[in-house]
């Protein structure tokens, strides 16, 4: 190989370096400054959250307005007044039983979560409200 050939090289290996680096340096400095990050939920509570709302409150929900009120997917994104506004709503929804709509359970009744799952999810975001304060 000519030297201007392993120039080349070498010059393309430092600069992929050099790229790499920042990225992972930038991806660190992300996730220190959201300590929600890795936001987690508990078994049950997921279990529920999976049956009964990430259908239409995620990336792949057809309704705007869900996605706008609430994205379990992007919980992690949300600062600490976010989420304690988001839990206040979780205890009101579910102590209504407002969520799923009875228009969307009329297509799909096994959604709907039973009384022992409404009142697990409003325990959940009582105590996420609570640790969020401190």
């Amino acid at each position: 190989m000519k030297r201007s050939g392993i120039l080349f090289v070498l010059s393309a290996f430092v600069l992929a370096s050099f790229i790499q680096m920042n990225i992972s340096k930038n991806a660190k400095t992300e996730s220190e400054s959201n300590p929600l990050e890795e936001y987690k939920f508990p078994k049950k509570v997921k279990a529920i959250i999976d049956k009964s709302c990430y259908g239409c409150h995620s990336v792949d929900g057809k309704s705007d307005d869900a996605k706008d009120a609430l994205r379990w997917d992007k919980m992690h994104e949300y600062d600490k007044a976010k989420l304690v506004s988001v839990m206040d709503d979780i205890i009101e929804v579910t102590g209504e039983k407002k969520m799923p709509p009875k228009k969307f359970l009329e297509k799909k009744p096994d959604w709907k979560p039973t009384d022992k799952e409404y009142q697990t999810l409003s325990k959940w975001a009582d105590k996420e409200a609570g640790k969020l304060l401190k």
